[in-house]
């Protein structure tokens, strides 16, 4: 018995609950790894007593830091702040987008606006990268603020309906706002390195200052160094790579959203999927991508997605892989698994 043909709101609605959970999730590991560093404690002096020569003497206790707690907070919050807000024209800035417009780029202008328009979102502007490389991305960290981006080589690829779908999944990305969560997942796992780095710095500090006081105190800064090393330790070597699998997974499933979208505002999964199968042809790769924006483009770049392959091959693909998501809109189409001969 052959299964049910998906529908775009059924493959919505699950993409949707298992964004929720997945970046859940990773606010959850941020949270874990915050604490962590912000519990290295700091030496204090306790039941200080004199001797019979008026001499002081002080047991070093190890307590909660609650300045290093606050510190490591206003660190996050504005690592996060800071680069949620740029985010997009550092993305437009790396991938050297142009504005377009020219009269050239009318058809491109034309079919944002329909699509923006069968969405329900603000007409976003658009750029165009002078690349050959068929490719395509979305940026800006909601509807008001947002851009679609084409290569040049996708407008000489794709034919109308072809560009009319992928543009549509761009415009699924913004109406669903996964520029926002995919970025904050992004920033999670950076403010993640950020905290590994505040406990590295904190052990060398402390290490450099260790010789003051007497033995006990010596003693207890050395456990403490001995600690905090040990938690960049741990945060590079699990909460960084758990962050990473998890940014991963929840852009698959945006991924998965946006196809599903897509085909919502077009009403036709053939225009997306021929596109999706050009794109899956063609070997070439933007000249200009950085590790930090390739989850963005509707195809991952073919380098970026070479250097995932290894032990944890699959895991860290930000996309599902495209044969895939050509047999899920082929299903749509109510077509076989494969084109016929």
């Amino acid at each position: 018995m052959s299964s049910p043909r998906p529908t775009f709101f059924g493959l919505q609605d699950k993409a949707r609950r298992k964004s929720i959970w997945l970046l859940g999730a990773s606010f959850l590991l941020l949270w874990f790894a915050a604490n962590v560093v912000a519990f290295i404690g700091y030496i204090g002096n306790t039941n200080c007593t004199y001797d019979s020569y008026g001499y002081e003497t002080c047991d070093s206790s190890f307590i909660m830091n609650f300045q290093l707690l606050a510190i490591t907070a206003v660190i996050v919050v504005v690592y996060l702040w800071i680069a949620y807000m740029v985010s997009g024209k550092a993305a437009l800035s790396l991938a050297g987008a142009k504005l377009a417009d020219g009269p050239e780029y009318q058809r491109l202008r034309n079919v944002v606006e329909e699509m923006a328009t069968a969405a329900g979102v603000p007409v976003p502007k658009t750029y165009v990268v002078d690349d050959p490389s068929p490719n395509a991305f979305a940026t800006g960290r909601n509807p008001q603020h947002a851009a679609v981006t084409v290569t040049r080589g996708l407008l000489e690829t794709m034919n109308r309906a072809e560009l009319t779908g992928v543009v549509a999944h761009e415009i699924g990305h913004i109406k669903n706002r996964d520029i926002s969560v995919t970025t904050l997942a992004v920033l999670t796992v950076g403010a993640i390195a950020v905290l590994a780095d505040i406990a590295m710095r904190i052990a060398l500090v402390v290490m450099a200052t260790g010789r003051r006081g007497n033995s006990k105190e010596a003693g207890a800064r050395a456990g403490i160094a001995l600690i905090a090393l040990l938690v960049s330790f741990v945060l590079y070597l699990f909460a960084l790579p758990a962050a990473l699998i998890l940014r991963a997974a929840l852009s698959r499933q945006r991924e998965t959203l946006a196809d599903a979208s897509a085909v919502q505002y077009t009403r036709d999964p053939s225009g997306l999927r021929s596109a999706l199968e050009k794109l899956e042809a063609d070997t070439t790769s933007p000249a200009l991508v950085s590790t930090a924006t390739a989850h963005l483009w509707i195809d991952h770049p073919k380098p970026a997605r070479a250097v995932q392959r290894g032990m944890l091959s699959g895991l860290l693909d930000t996309h599902p892989p495209i044969a895939q998501r050509i047999a899920i809109l082929r299903q749509m189409e109510g077509l076989g698994p494969t084109t016929p001969t």
